[in-house]
């Protein structure tokens, strides 16, 4: 079964799942909200798609229910999606072809998301493939893939020296 998006329901709700996962996608929305309606089902897509257990997580904040949750973050307008680093709302870099009607980029100039409002899925989809980008990247620059590259070299040397020998 694919995964879901978490509820989030609270701040404290929020702040338990921060502290298991590196990265949080939140989607801010409402059930009166048409527009968050339409781009749900993508969001969903992404979430079963992307979720890594312990590393990225996909969350549905209903501003209504949670609304110390979007006060913190300043959420006026909905959907608005927001990315979490270690809990807190840094922004992530992402490749300057990321665009669309709704990408908040950093002040600073650069290539850094902040968040995207609206329903812009060109924006979601782009920030969604960066983030997962960086999640599947750490996991694989220190666990499996170092030792799958170690093992490749340690094999290797044990051929040329049974070839030496030889």
């Amino acid at each position: 079964m694919a995964p879901e998006p978490h509820h989030i329901p609270s701040l404290e709700a929020l702040t338990e799942l921060a502290a298991t996962h590196k990265y949080l996608i939140l989607d801010f929305t409402a059930q009166w909200c048409p527009p968050c309606k339409a781009i749900a089902p993508l969001f969903a897509k992404l979430a079963a798609q992307h979720t890594i257990p312990n590393k990225l997580a996909f969350c549905k904040v209903d501003v209504d229910e949670a609304a110390d949750v979007a006060s913190k973050y300043a959420v006026t307008a909905m959907p608005t999606f927001l990315v979490l680093v270690d809990g807190e709302a840094v922004g992530v870099e992402v490749p300057a072809s990321v665009t669309g009607g709704g990408v908040v980029r950093a002040q600073d100039g650069g290539n850094k998301v902040v968040q995207v409002r609206g329903a812009d899925p060109r924006g979601l989809l782009g920030v969604v493939e960066a983030v997962a980008g960086l999640a599947k990247a750490e996991g694989a620059g220190a666990g499996a893939g170092a030792e799958a590259a170690e093992e490749k070299a340690e094999e290797k040397k044990a051929e040329e020296v049974s070839s030496a020998a030889l």
